[in-house]
């Protein structure tokens, strides 16, 4: 099987410094930036519309911004549709931000005590450590993820998971508020890492433990999976934090973990030398299934690698059967999930900006050559929340490259 992916529209320039998260809601495309700017692409484009044309930009910070996440839910009190973006900027400050959907703009004047409620969980809880204060303002966070409720398994509350620096993972039980619209934080989980936490057997062989990925589902077995720059990958139970189990993978560091949207794959990106590998196991054993390489399979072909370069995202389609894979070779490879053969790739070039002027085809800084650039994000598209030729029938790709561009596929076929 062969899937091939055609461009459909590409904004240069989309950000002043480098983009470094991407997201896809049912609504909208969302990126974070060096430059300190949350913005928000709206999905649902008509032939000749520009993504310029329909974008809503938020400043927070001169830090810069890296990960990012969302919530996207209808209030059922007021049948109004809303996202909850949350991100992290580079001095470890946590950002909340309301936007209206339908509006298609920010709510103003929201800081995070008046989205994230701790007062009902203080009324009952005597433990002051865990007090707003202690929690948000005395942490210095990395990652974030919403975990949205999942009533399918009789979860009735949404979850934000927070990373710290020091290798904390905190986790908040949120119940929303459709009155103020806001959240009461209900319930914290903390747990702190440590070299023991990863089977380090003595202080010679210790690194000092970092979490540089994490995903977590709420399907079948409710998983929290972090990733390291010690090679190793722990996974968790999402309630208590309890250790399950832990993988140690041969290279370091692990770049990206991702959970399939049936919570029984886990897909992990480590790297291999200079190279970008991708690794899949089964997330309930933790039994190891197969690498995803570019191995032709004749005796001069013994590349054991995903990509040349480091890779730093992966995403599964909606159904799971297939994976996308992107690194900082500027390739996004798209495999069949279980027999790990590639059946798409997409080679992204600075010249593929259709309007000259956002061409950037050289670092500003480095003054290294960006003719094929690094691609540090990529999402797959759903079907039925693009428009355009194709767009609603097919599902796509979206890619943040080291262009600053952002850049939108669908697949070809189908229409």
């Amino acid at each position: 099987m062969s899937k091939n992916f055609i461009p459909t529209v590409h904004k240069g320039k989309a950000h002043e410094a480098d983009i470094f998260n991407v997201q896809y809601s049912k609504f909208a495309t969302i990126t974070t930036s060096g430059d300190g700017y949350l913005k928000v692409w709206k999905n649902y484009l008509n032939e000749g519309d520009l993504p310029e044309d329909n974008v809503q930009s938020k400043f927070l910070t001169k830090a810069g911004l890296h990960h990012t996440s969302f919530l996207e839910f209808k209030d059922l009190e007021t049948k109004k549709s809303v996202l909850f973006i949350g991100t992290v900027s580079f001095t470890g400050e946590l950002f909340i931000e309301k936007y209206d959907v339908e509006k298609n703009e920010f709510e103003n004047d929201l800081d995070l005590k008046k989205i994230l409620n701790f007062d009902t969980m203080m009324e009952s809880q005597e433990d002051q450590s865990k007090s707003y204060h202690n929690i948000i303002e005395k942490n210095t966070f990395y990652l974030i993820k919403f975990l949205p409720m999942n009533l399918n398994n009789k979860i009735p509350m949404d979850k934000l998971l927070l990373t710290t620096v020091d290798s904390k993972v905190i986790v908040l039980d949120l119940m929303y508020q459709s009155e103020t619209s806001t959240f009461n934080v209900t319930k914290v989980e903390t747990l702190q890492i440590t070299e023991k936490s990863l089977g380090f057997k003595t202080l010679q062989q210790s690194e000092t433990p970092f979490i540089t990925c994490m995903d977590a589902s709420n399907k079948l077995s409710n998983v929290l999976t972090l990733g390291f720059n010690t090679s190793h990958v722990l996974i968790l139970n999402l309630f208590t934090l309890t250790q399950l189990f832990n993988i140690s993978l041969i290279s370091k560091p692990v770049r990206c973990v991702r959970i399939s949207h049936n919570a029984t794959l886990l897909a992990i990106s480590h790297d291999l030398g200079i190279n970008g590998c991708v690794s899949l196991y089964d997330i309930e054993t933790g039994d190891f299934i197969g690498d995803y390489t570019n191995n032709s399979h004749t005796a001069k072909d013994t590349n054991t690698f995903t990509h040349t370069a480091s890779c730093l995202a992966i995403d599964f389609n909606e159904t799971d059967e297939f994976i996308a894979t992107a690194g900082l070779d500027g390739v996004v490879n798209v495999w069949e999930t279980i027999t790990r053969e590639r059946v798409g790739r997409i080679k992204v070039a600075c010249s593929d900006i259709e309007n000259n002027q956002d061409i950037m085809d050289k670092d500003p800084v480095t003054l290294e050559t960006l003719a094929y650039p690094g691609i540090m994000d990529v999402k797959y598209i759903h079907k039925n929340s693009r428009g355009g030729l194709g767009g609603a029938k097919n599902e796509g790709l979206v890619v943040a490259a080291l262009d600053r561009g952002i850049r939108w596929f669908r697949e070809a076929g189908g229409i």
